[in-house]
């Protein structure tokens, strides 16, 4: 005689079915757990700041010697715009400080094609090849028929350098002497991890030709270089660093798809 089904065989079969279906879920919830941790870990690998070290070289607690001077007075120029400002004991002292060929927002003396300005009472002075010592000096004296005590200080209006490539772009006001290219990185946000550090490239104009140094800013020869200290015009270009593979981004790729390949198993084991 055939046997004929229990008749508790389709609970059986649905018991298995609720068995399979919660095997898988607590399968999928582990893995979706796991999937979430070693990505929370990759993205934070891939976001930690990489810190560049200046003057990587430089021994602790020393003393470079024979540096490249500071002492560097730049000349006055053609079409420099100075800024030429007069103190003195004397009533009529503010007559000396009115604005002069004022050009834009600034107001100063500019030195014409000859290398003249024309300055208040004293009349045309060539100033072209002066330091602003040098200026000051001269206005001082000639002042003395006019005022008393008179002190004369002169500054640079329309002098300048550039910040390019991988810092904050920019053109920063060059007012006086003595400006180092430390002084120009910070001012313009210092280097970050996209830019190199060992490859500064500093252009500066010489007469009618362009020099172009290349400056490691891990090495304390820095301090020896003559490009160490700015000069009018010169552009600073910070190298950016080249996008490499990044093997956490490759980890996440093949993660992605083997956890969807098992999840997608799961799932067809349930049917």
């Amino acid at each position: 005689m055939q046997k004929l089904p229990s008749a508790n065989f389709p609970a059986k079969i649905s018991g298995r079915s609720v068995i399979y279906e919660t095997v898988i879920f607590n399968l999928a919830k582990k893995v979706t757990i796991l999937y979430s941790l070693v990505l929370l870990v990759l993205f934070s690998a891939c976001n930690a700041t990489k810190t560049q070290v200046y003057f990587e070289n430089l021994q602790k607690d020393t003393t470079l010697q024979n540096l490249v001077s500071k002492n560097l007075e730049l000349k006055i120029q053609k079409n420099d715009m100075l800024g030429i400002t007069v103190a003195s004991m004397s009533p009529d002292n503010a007559f000396y400080n009115l604005p002069q060929n004022s050009i834009g927002l600034s107001n100063g003396y500019q030195v014409d094609e000859n290398g003249n300005i024309q300055f208040v009472k004293i009349g045309n002075l060539h100033v072209e090849g002066m330091t602003r010592k040098e200026l000051k000096a001269m206005l001082e004296k000639d002042l003395i028929p006019y005022l008393k005590e008179s002190i004369v200080n002169v500054v640079f209006l329309n002098r300048h350098v550039t910040m390019l490539g991988a810092i904050s772009p920019q053109v920063l006001p060059m007012p006086g002497d003595n400006m180092t290219i430390l002084d120009a990185l910070a001012s313009s946000g210092d280097i970050g991890e996209k830019g190199r550090i060992d490859n500064v490239l500093v252009i500066r104009e010489k007469d009618n030709s362009k020099d172009f140094k290349r400056l490691n800013l891990k090495d304390n020869s820095i301090f020896y270089s003559p490009y160490f200290y700015l000069r009018p015009n010169d552009i600073i270009y910070v190298e950016p660093r080249k996008v490499k593979a990044n093997n956490a981004i490759q980890i996440i790729t093949y993660l992605t798809t083997g956890i969807t390949f098992i999840i997608f198993i799961l799932d067809r084991l349930k049917l």
